[in-house]
Formats: structure tokens, C-alpha cells, sequence
């Protein structure tokens, strides 16, 4: 497990909802691109983390797609809880 994922598992609910750490406990290490855009989104989309949050997994999760050598718009096709409600 990455020193990342540690803190972000150890980060207080006013920084991060508890209801994420369950996804960010299954990463592999290194988390995978679409492992940190499900919680980015999440995140995003229900208010379930701080800016600082979201700002260091958009970091994560650009640095990762950087070492996948893919795009955003290939990491999308995959991301099927967007497809859900």
C-alpha cells in the first residue's frame, strides 16, 4: 500500500467520507487509473471529499494515466458505476 493510500485511509470525514475508504482500501498498489477515477468521481459528484482531496487524487490520477500511457477518454470507456442510476 502506497504512503498515499495509507494517508487518505487515515484522513479525518471532514477531508474524506468514510464511504470511500472502503474503494481506496481495494487499490492495488500502485492504484490503477480507474481505481482513482472512481473515487475522484464519487468524490466530485456527492461532495465526499475536501478540495485538497480531490485536487490530490485529479493530481493521482493524472500521474497514473501518465504511466499507463492512456487518456483520460480511454480510462472513461471502462468507468461503469457512470452508467448507473
Amino acid at each position: 500500500m502506497t504512503e498515499i493510500t495509507q494517508e487518505l485511509l487515515k484522513a479525518p470525514e471532514s477531508q474524506l467520507a468514510a464511504s470511500m475508504k472502503p474503494l481506496i482500501e481495494k487499490w492495488s498498489d500502485p492504484p490503477s487509473a480507474i481505481e482513482i477515477l472512481e473515487v475522484l468521481d464519487h468524490c466530485v459528484y456527492a461532495s465526499l471529499a475536501s478540495g485538497f482531496v480531490v485536487t490530490l487524487l485529479q493530481i493521482l490520477y493524472d500521474d497514473q494515466c501518465k504511466k499507463e500511457n492512456t487518456t483520460h477518454e480511454e480510462v472513461i470507456k471502462n468507468a461503469t458505476w457512470r452508467n448507473e442510476g
